[in-house]
């Protein structure tokens, strides 16, 4: 195998256009209101921020060539298909509800391992914490009117 390292040159031109696009994005929430622009001027510095560092690390830490990994077309699709349906669901169902449901399915068919009582739980947890803070996140600090829907 070749062990000569090497730049990323397609992530880092990603990376260039995604900091173009966040440039386009935050100078376009110019015509929003206070608080329509908190969560697009936010997403759009987090943008610029991420693809810079990943453009620095990539300068600074070229890699050897990576193979590429095994995956499941089966695995894909259904990824595809769980996030499909939570964007079709989200206003009806509401945003907690979907994204829990959408959670549990996603780790259902992403886990390779054998399911434990012990990481049962540890999942639980830790899904309730992500969901929790996002949704937190989202609503009182991003100000960002979340679906309610039939459920929360």
């Amino acid at each position: 195998m070749n062990e000569n390292p090497r730049r990323d040159i397609p992530g880092i031109a990603g990376s260039a256009a995604f900091i173009i696009v966040g440039i386009l994005a935050f100078w376009g929430a110019r015509d929003f209101s206070p608080l329509g622009s908190v969560f697009p001027r936010t997403m759009a510095v987090a943008m610029i921020v991420f693809a810079a560092a990943y453009i620095a690390m990539a300068l600074l830490r070229p890699t050897a060539p990576a193979a590429m990994p095994a995956g499941s077309p089966w695995r894909r699709g259904a990824v595809m298909v769980v996030l499909i349906a939570w964007s079709f669901l989200l206003g009806h169902v509401g945003f907690l509800t979907t994204s829990v449901i959408a959670y549990t399915a996603l780790l259902i068919i992403a886990n390779y391992d054998r399911w434990t009582p012990r990481m049962a739980v540890i999942y639980s947890v830790v899904g309730a914490l992500v969901l929790g803070g996002l949704y937190w996140v989202f609503h009182e600090v991003l100000q960002v009117p979340l679906p309610a829907g039939m459920l929360l």
